[in-house]
């Protein structure tokens, strides 16, 4: 052999070595890896579309844990949820929640989007997408009276078909929306980040022109109602961060504040005590008095867990939203790898996802198959 070649081929096998070690033992050990039973009803009733937006993220998680249905199957995110579902292409139908639905592990609310408009495509069969209904929300509270846990990503919430709908689902909740969302901005004049519907209702109410520019954070209410807080004037950068509280960073695992840039809601909770984790903005002394002439919470709540007949927890923003759904759930540790590698830098795909959402509902999943809620 030419010795020339000894080198080169040392190199090539300690290369597939390494690829082996890093790759093919951690998809063996997943295989090998006896997968957990746990009856879990994601309710998605959001407008569907091929991204499945609303629970996608969910499901990574559970397939990755190797969390099945009680069948043995894996679940799946085009089927495996309560709402409206897409047949060639078109959505053509609605899978209701059953009548029984004590037996179950964990109910998840989510949407895939906030449901704003009946227009033509907005309908199903001729019939407007309604969101959460009353006898959706009956349907949880009965299985919360029975110790299921629940888990309710704010958009399910916006998407309630009406207001008594959500009023059935504060109290297990153990708090009460204010009415009013917001949003960390770069660039207040991006039709982008500044949906146009806030633009009109800002116009129309206040009889002026939309002339913001820069940063900031906009906050608008159910009502139509809209405020600005410009970077400079009322909060020094405009950037959100979400920060748990001491026993937040103990349970989650999670120590360190993380910048969150989607949509959130503001909401009043119950007891200041219940709440793992806070939205923390830099208002100036200027931002702090509009929020307190508009009547809005100084402190924004982001993670509340709630223990009553059952646990409960709400996330006020979209946390489990998940843009690119691979191969890599079938690696066992790679949800841990994601979270430590990926950087907290704006624009960097799903980067919230990873570094709270996948501890966050790690940390619900373990609770759920170790029972440690003491009702049960």
């Amino acid at each position: 052999m030419n010795r020339n070649h000894r080198p080169l081929t040392v190199w090539a096998l300690a290369s597939l070595t390494v690829v082996s070690v890093v790759l093919v033992i951690p998809w063996i050990l997943w295989q090998s890896q006896a997968p957990i039973p746990l009856n879990i009803m994601i309710v998605d009733k959001g407008k569907p579309d091929f991204a499945y937006a609303g629970h996608k993220g969910l499901v990574w998680i559970l397939n990755q844990q190797k969390i099945v249905q009680q069948t043995g199957e894996h679940y799946r995110y085009e089927e495996d949820y309560y709402g409206y579902h897409i047949q060639d292409g078109v959505s053509r139908s609605e899978r209701t929640l059953p009548d029984e639905v004590t037996d179950t592990d964990l109910i998840y609310l989510t949407a895939n989007q906030n449901v704003s408009s009946t227009g033509p495509e907005e309908r199903i069969q001729g019939k407007a997408y309604e969101g959460l209904t009353i006898y959706d929300a009956h349907k949880i509270n009965e299985a919360a009276t029975k110790g299921v846990t629940v888990v309710v990503e704010y958009s399910a919430l916006s998407n309630a078909a009406s207001n008594m709908t959500r009023e059935q689902l504060y109290p297990i909740l153990g708090m009460r929306s204010s009415g009013w969302q917001g949003k960390s901005v770069l660039d207040l004049q991006s039709a982008d980040e500044v949906p146009r519907k806030v633009r009109m209702n800002y116009e129309l109410r206040e009889k002026k022109s939309w002339l913001f520019q820069g940063a900031g954070i906009v906050l608008i209410h159910e009502d139509g109602r809209v405020i600005v807080l410009k970077q400079g004037r009322d909060v020094k950068t405009g950037n959100i961060k979400l920060a748990f509280t001491q026993e937040g960073k103990e349970w989650s695992g999670i120590t360190r504040d993380i910048h969150y840039s989607e949509w959130f809601d503001i909401v009043v909770p119950e007891r200041q005590a219940s709440v793992l984790a806070w939205y923390k903005t830099d208002l100036t002394e200027n931002g702090q008095q509009k929020l307190m002439d508009a009547g809005i919470p100084a402190e924004f709540a982001a993670l509340i867990r709630h223990e009553g007949y059952n646990r409960t927890y709400y996330m006020a923003g979209s946390f489990g939203e998940l843009e690119h759904y691979s191969f890599w759930r079938r690696i066992k540790g790679w949800d841990v790898v994601k979270t430590k590698l990926t950087p907290d830098q704006k624009g960097v795909p799903d980067r919230f996802y990873w570094k709270v959402y996948v501890p966050v509902m790690k940390k619900i999943l373990q609770e759920i198959q170790t029972g440690r809620v003491p009702w049960r």
